[in-house]
C-alpha cells in the first residue's frame, strides 16, 4: 500500500467519525459532531455532552441541566429554565424565570436586575 492510499484510508476513517450516530439495543446513542464534540444519550432522553474546549453538559430527562466549563464556570439550569451561575472569581448570577435576576460580586455586593429591565445595586454594609 502507498503512503498515498494510507493517507486516503485514514482521512476516509476521520471522516466516517465525524458526523456520525452509533445506536445501541437499549435506545441510547453515542453522537460525534464534525467540531469534536460528543454526545451521549441515555435511553431516558438524559445526556452528556463533552466539547474540544473541555466544557461537559450533563442534561437530565427534566431538560434540567449542568455546565461545567473548562475555567471554572459551573452554569445549573432547572426544568423550570431558571439558573444559578458560579463563576472562578466568586460571583454568582441567579436567574428567575419570570422574575428579577440577582448578582452577588465577590465583595457582597448585589446587583438586581427587575423583570422590567431596572436595576438596583446594593453595596455590602461595613
Amino acid at each position: 500500500m502507498t503512503a498515498g492510499a494510507a493517507f486516503a484510508l485514514t482521512m476516509a476513517a476521520n471522516l466516517a467519525a465525524a458526523g456520525a450516530v452509533v445506536k445501541n439495543a437499549d435506545g441510547s446513542s453515542v453522537e460525534t459532531l464534525d467540531d469534536g464534540s460528543k454526545i451521549v444519550i441515555n435511553a431516558d432522553r438524559s445526556s452528556v455532552e463533552t466539547r474540544p474546549d473541555g466544557t461537559e453538559i450533563v442534561t437530565n430527562a427534566d431538560k434540567s441541566s449542568v455546565e461545567t466549563r473548562q475555567d471554572g464556570t459551573k452554569i445549573v439550569v432547572n426544568a423550570d429554565k431558571s439558573s444559578i451561575t458560579d463563576k472562578p472569581d466568586g460571583t454568582k448570577i441567579i436567574k428567575n424565570v419570570d422574575g428579577p435576576s440577582i448578582e452577588i460580586d465577590p465583595d457582597g455586593s448585589k446587583i438586581v436586575t427587575n423583570a422590567d429591565g431596572t436595576r438596583e445595586v446594593e453595596k455590602p454594609k461595613k
